[in-house]
């Protein structure tokens, strides 16, 4: 059955006055393959109140994982192994959330005792896959490399393709960069979507078309005054996280990392749009107060999400390079941070990362990610011609190698008073839900500056704009 087919059948009996907890734990898994967080975890929540059972308890963990709360993760999986010593899947995602929290030590002792176990017989894939992080963390990339060559049983092709990546990260540590490029080249061939550069960079002119100085001018202007929200514009890879890290550091700031709410807002509009009719008309329902009630709704939102007595709190969607129109419009009292990087870096960093190809089929391709970057900078630049809210850039060269002069320049533009905590950055105790969680974690360093002569020979020529600091 399509999984459009189960969520139909699965609507009437969830309509009961007293649901099944089997019937909420399956819609739950439906929401999770569908990315919709939220009501995964409350199919799951309420699943769980009506019968604890450990898939419920499991679900609800992978849920708390991909949104970073680690401690409500380890909770679950913790009720889960009470009920059902052992568990494998709990004993997994436990790992994998402190692995991805930066607590090696203790992921270590979950993880380790699961390989020892198998001694004689092959890893189960989703073990094996976590104490490879674990072994590429260490620095002991032999072992890792030998880990993800061996044979691996019966895989997903998304386990399979996150092997590789690590593989590629595993392979490039060693400076091994032929073995790297190729283990990446395998992992953006599963699931490689078509993407055509010059339809995307006609849909880019038709946005800025739309998006246009004078066609916003007559757009819905929220009234939210709010100057709470931040957020992070640019290129994936392109030090959107450190940006984001630095920032959650401040004791009067906070991330929320890739919050997809504006996306969402984005989506309706756009279903909603009726290119035949004048600004602000075109958006039909969608009128001012709608336009304020989702503002004010999202800044209730990132309020719970932050601590107490947050005064900025920053955004880094993906997505959000598209969407800084919107966000002007809902809060008028913004501020952008536009992050840039050598799209040359850019290029490698996103080739090796493992992005979401259904999101960003452009990552699998040097000449791709070339092409997306320039339509990148052509969407920051319409905005920054066509706004007053204040948009600050912010080069990733300079972010590292001086950062007495930008740390601070970044907590000047968010209106905040300079906090030496800033520069501890990597000493936060928060989970990044980031391909760059890992990194943030760490303290300062420059050696991804320049990281693309390690790989010239392997772009194949590709004609990459020209980059200055």
């Amino acid at each position: 059955m399509q999984v459009a087919e189960a969520e139909r059948a699965l609507e009437p009996l969830l309509k009961k006055a007293k649901p099944d907890a089997e019937a909420l734990f399956l819609m739950g898994v439906i929401h999770e393959r569908r990315r919709r967080l939220a009501q995964a975890m409350e199919c799951a929540k309420r699943s769980v109140a009506l019968h604890e059972h450990p898939e419920p308890l499991l679900l609800l963990a992978r849920c708390h994982r991909m949104v970073g709360e680690t401690e409500d993760a380890l909770q679950c999986c913790d009720r889960a192994l009470a009920m059902r010593p052992g568990l494998l899947g709990a004993l997994v995602i436990k790992g994998a959330a402190l692995e991805e929290a930066g607590r090696y030590d203790e992921a270590r002792r979950v993880i380790e005792p699961l390989v020892d176990g198998a001694a004689g017989r092959g890893l189960d894939p989703q073990v094996r896959h976590e104490w490879a992080k674990l072994l590429v963390h260490d620095k002991r990339l032999d072992e890792a490399v030998k880990v993800l060559s061996s044979p691996a049983g019966e895989q997903t092709e998304e386990l399979r393709r996150l092997d590789l990546h690590l593989l590629a990260k595993a392979r490039d540590r060693q400076g091994e960069h032929a073995g790297a490029v190729e283990a990446a080249r395998g992992a953006n061939a599963i699931g490689e979507l078509a993407f055509d550069p010059d339809i995307y960079e006609s849909q880019v002119s038709t946005l800025i078309e739309n998006w246009s100085k004078e066609a916003m001018a007559k757009f819905p202007l929220s009234t939210c005054k709010s100057e709470l929200p931040v957020f992070v514009a640019g290129m994936p890879r392109s030090g959107t996280s450190l940006i984001d890290q630095i920032i959650d550091a401040h004791p009067k700031a906070a991330g929320v990392g890739e919050l997809a709410t504006i996306e969402r807002f984005a989506a309706e509009l756009s279903m909603a749009w009726d290119p035949d009719k004048e600004p602000p008309a075109c958006f039909g329902a969608y009128d001012a107060r709608r336009w304020t009630r989702t503002a004010e709704q999202y800044v209730r939102e990132v309020r719970r999400l932050a601590p107490r007595g947050a005064e900025r709190v920053v955004n880094k969607a993906l997505g959000n390079n598209k969407l800084v129109g919107l966000i002007a419009r809902l809060f008028p009292n913004t501020r952008i941070i536009h992050a840039i990087r050598d799209p040359r870096d850019v290029a490698v960093s996103c080739y090796m990362g493992g992005f979401n190809h259904a999101l960003h089929p452009w990552t699998t391709r040097f000449e791709w990610i070339s092409r997306a970057w320039v339509e990148s900078m052509r969407m920051m630049e319409h905005w920054k011609a066509s706004l007053d809210v204040p948009i600050l850039d912010v080069h990733y060269e300079r972010l590292v190698t001086d950062p007495d002069r930008e740390f601070p320049r970044i907590i000047e533009f968010l209106g905040l008073e300079w906090d030496d905590a800033c520069r501890r950055f990597h000493e936060s105790r928060r989970t990044v839900r980031t391909l760059s969680y890992d990194q943030v974690n760490r303290p300062l360093y420059t050696s991804s500056v320049g990281r693309w002569e390690r790989y010239a020979s392997f772009m194949g020529g590709v004609e990459f704009p020209a980059y200055e600091v």
